[in-house]
């Protein structure tokens, strides 16, 4: 996993009665940055990125920036209750768009772009 060495970005995940979201669902980081996933409502969630839009070069990378709290390649560990969060770091990351969603929520529109600057 490379080092968060710039801003730590929060989003929040929300389940509530205005449906499943991001809060914010697209936002920019720059390489190094870190993006810090924390619940607050409607558990369970997660973060998962679609392999089929990560670049090749960034794949093992990015797979790695995740950590060890996973339930499979490019996708967290699903959090329950409030305050549990998924950071995923940015570092050694090229420029571009990364699209997410919540594995449970995906077909409930909980997904967003993370665009690495």
């Amino acid at each position: 996993m490379a080092p968060i060495t710039g801003t730590i970005h929060e989003v929040k995940m929300v389940g509530d009665t205005k449906g499943y979201r991001f809060e914010p669902a697209n936002f920019s980081v720059k390489q190094g940055d870190g993006a810090k996933f924390v619940v607050v409502t409607g558990g369970p969630h997660n973060v998962a990125f679609d392999p089929a839009t990560v670049p090749a070069d960034v794949r093992d990378q990015l797979n790695a920036n995740m950590g060890t709290d996973k339930m499979g390649d490019f996708s967290s560990n699903m959090k329950m209750n409030a305050g549990e969060s998924i950071t995923v770091s940015f570092g050694k990351i090229k420029p571009g768009q990364y699209p997410y969603h919540c594995v449970p929520h995906l077909a409930l529109g909980m997904k967003g772009v993370i665009t690495v600057q």
